[in-house]
């Protein structure tokens, strides 16, 4: 696949709407198409010494709800390791530190029409920051909540969590979780 022109229609906060046009093999569209270009992004799974997990719950525009999901954000620049910025998100919307977190993988969230991709980990051994360095945005209104790993499951089928990424990414972590089956 070659890009064979590339503008910047619209710059918003997360993504910026691009306009593209391409070729691949003998395929060369007539129209521009539209994708949206943004920052890489983390999903963390905190798991605390008992075993049981960390789930943040905040307000998102998309549904215009209070949604259950795992803790995330942008890699922000600078940031040389998706790690740093799982380290780091997992302080300023929890609270919560550890010296152990896990790469699951990463993937395009949805690769028809996006640029980025998400990478998730599972943060082990997790405890209170002391002194904590990290806070949530000024923008943010996040509540933390402790959760049996053996209930997460049942969260997502019943629309509890209903974010696609947190979902995936406690898919990702499940074989880490010793109480989940």
């Amino acid at each position: 696949m070659r890009l064979i022109t590339k503008k910047t229609v619209l710059k918003t906060r997360p993504f910026d709407v691009e306009e593209v046009t391409f070729e691949f093999q003998d395929l060369k569209p007539d129209t521009a198409y539209s994708r949206l270009h943004s920052p890489d992004w983390v999903n963390v799974l905190p798991v605390l010494p008992d075993g049981r997990v960390l789930l943040i719950e905040q307000p998102r525009i998309g549904s215009m709800s209070l949604v259950m999901e795992t803790v995330g954000g942008v890699i922000d620049p600078g940031e040389k390791d998706p790690t740093m910025a799982a380290a780091r998100e997992l302080e300023e919307e929890t609270g919560f530190t550890t010296t152990r977190i896990m790469s699951l993988g990463s993937i395009n969230p949805n690769p028809a029409i996006m640029t980025n991709n998400c990478h998730f980990f599972i943060a082990l051994n997790c405890m209170p920051a002391s002194p904590r360095k990290h806070m949530a945005d000024p923008d943010e209104r996040i509540s933390v909540h402790v959760v049996d790993p053996n209930e997460l499951e049942m969260m997502i089928r019943t629309k509890r969590i209903n974010h696609a990424l947190s979902a995936l990414c406690i898919f990702l972590a499940q074989k880490y979780l010793p109480t989940m089956r």
